[in-house]
């Protein structure tokens, strides 16, 4: 059973690897952006053999974050570090690798066995539903609402937060100056105002968690290789959720209803 201090850890881990996917796709744009112009005369089939790595990359990230993010929606409600087939935790060597992993060792290895995959990663995080409350409400009404509760928070400038409605879940971006400010903020949502899927993204300030006696450890990056055989162990998922985050641009609050 993990403690506190292994998911903040946790959730660290996945911050900072968002943040590193996020600026790595950010460079090869840029990079592909300066070059697009010296291959445009080329044949086609030359010019997809230099483009497929670059788009294949960005899928593989994109598949990635939302893993990353449904992660951070487990955290928010509890849920982290549950095995979704047989229910039991997993292990932490194997959240430590890969921390948004889904399926403990014994249940991935059958799932392998069997050739069976998870519900796609959109699937689970589109079964969200907002409360009865909110269904009369637009998503920018409802966004209004969380910020007139955020403001009364003590120590929470909720004019530093960035917050996004979309398919029942509420997504939070921006940084708080501690750990209490956060668990505040995550206690209105979920508790006062009801939400059932938080999706946190928020930073915190003095959440420089020590692990293992180690308050210098770097967090490692996972072997490429490695990454791309679990996110396939777990089963592969769908693209969409990466809207708005090629360029690293900001959410606008609220969102179109579905």
């Amino acid at each position: 059973m993990m403690d506190k201090r292994d998911i903040l850890y946790l959730r660290n881990m996945l911050i900072v690897r968002r943040k590193e996917i996020s600026d790595r796709v950010n460079r090869l744009a840029a990079v592909w952006k300066g070059v697009e112009p010296a291959i445009e005369l080329e044949e086609e089939a030359q010019k997809a053999s230099i483009t497929e790595p670059y788009q294949r990359l960005d899928a593989n990230r994109k598949k990635e974050v939302e893993q990353i993010d449904l992660a951070l929606g487990k955290i928010a409600i509890g849920e982290y570090g549950i095995c979704e087939s047989c229910g039991d935790d997993i292990a932490l060597k194997r959240l430590e690798a890969i921390p948004w992993a889904r399926l403990c060792v014994d249940c991935a290895r059958d799932f392998e066995q069997r050739h069976e995959t998870l519900p796609e990663t959109t699937e689970v995080l589109a079964a969200a539903r907002l409360p009865d409350l909110y269904h009369e409400l637009s998503y920018e009404q409802i966004v209004k609402l969380i910020r007139e509760r955020l403001h009364a928070l003590k120590n929470v400038d909720d004019s530093d937060l960035r917050i996004y409605v979309r398919r029942g879940a509420v997504t939070l971006e921006g940084v708080v100056p501690g750990e209490a400010e956060h668990q505040a903020i995550l206690r209105t949502l979920m508790g006062e105002m009801r939400f059932a899927s938080v999706v946190d993204r928020l930073e915190v300030e003095e959440s420089q968690v020590e692990h293992n006696d180690d308050a210098n450890a770097e967090v490692e990056e996972p072997d490429e290789t490695e990454v791309e055989e679990l996110l396939i162990e777990e089963g592969g998922i769908a693209e969409g959720l990466f809207e708005g985050q090629g360029d690293d641009s900001p959410y606008a609050d609220g969102d179109e209803r579905m």
